[in-house]
């Protein structure tokens, strides 16, 4: 659950920015205690900020943010790519030699040779920024089912984001106005659709989406949708697509370099993740549950 955050300026970089850079990351400490960086474009027009909870190469090498060997990119990331590993093959084949054994890395060598097309090929959770040195634009992509967040504010062309709404909020330069839109879809539902926030002028980027800010503007696209066949799966072979289905996704889930837990909510869905986790030979699986006075 790391911390990621960062600030774009079409003009000069000012100590007014670097002392918000500096609250966004204080902000995110609790999504990453293992770690922390920030790294600042020479150009004066970028600043970046990460803060680590370390779960793929524990070492310093998975340090963000991250920069790739010509300097041109430079990355801050949240989440985690699960087929990292099949990715970096692919990439190693290619001539790729890599430094470390992160998937942030990876992101890193995919988005040099293929941009934003790389999303298509990415399977996990995720909500990513890169800075791009040599044409002074900054990416923003969040993944196919939103799971990890990703707000943002553009205001006079400058561009802060972060992955919560306090963090901005927080950090001295977004006005504290609600948003009258998102009042109503709150209080009828308990939530605020995409990509309204309860602040006026912080958005979320709604998943399934990319964004690059560029002198002062930001351009923006989706990558994924939901599609749902014409000719459904009948019913006999319902349940044993579902089944293998579920078995790949927690197959996947189970890729890390720390130990895995689950939660177990008492319904069918935890109960179904743990009993297919065993299944797939793990050995000792801590789960918790939350009791309430």
């Amino acid at each position: 659950m790391c911390g990621i955050a960062g600030i774009t300026t079409p003009r000069s970089w000012t100590p007014a920015l670097q002392t918000a850079l500096e609250r966004l990351q204080a902000e995110l400490r609790p999504r990453g205690p293992d770690d922390r960086g920030l790294w600042l474009s020479p150009t004066g027009r970028a600043g970046l900020s990460h803060t680590r909870l370390a779960i793929l190469d524990l070492s310093p090498a998975g340090h963000q943010p991250m920069a790739d060997p010509s300097g041109r990119y430079h990355i801050t990331f949240n989440g985690e790519i699960y087929n990292f590993r099949e990715l970096r093959a692919g990439l190693e084949n290619a001539g790729e030699i890599f430094t470390t054994h992160s998937d942030t890395e990876v992101l890193l060598r995919l988005h040099a040779r293929e941009g934003k097309a790389m999303l298509s090929r990415l399977r996990g959770m995720f909500a990513l920024a890169i800075w791009d040195e040599q044409e002074q634009s900054l990416f923003l992509a969040r993944d196919p089912f939103g799971i990890k967040p990703l707000y943002y504010c553009l205001k006079d062309g400058v561009l802060i984001f972060a992955s919560s709404v306090n963090a901005i909020r927080r950090c001295g330069q977004v006005p504290d106005e609600l948003e009258p839109r998102a009042l109503q879809p709150y209080f009828e539902t308990g939530s605020v659709p995409e990509p309204l926030t309860l602040l006026r002028d912080v958005s979320l980027l709604e998943a399934g989406h990319w964004t690059v800010w560029r002198g002062g503007t930001l351009q923006r696209g989706s990558y994924w949708e939901i599609r749902f066949p014409e000719n459904p799966t009948p019913v006999s072979g319902a349940a044993a697509l579902t089944r293998e289905a579920v078995l790949d996704s927690v197959r996947s889930h189970l890729v890390s370099d720390t130990p895995v837990g689950l939660f177990l909510s008492g319904g069918i869905d935890s109960t179904v993740l743990a009993a297919l986790a065993r299944e797939l030979g793990v050995p000792a699986l801590s789960t918790f549950s939350i009791g309430v006075d």
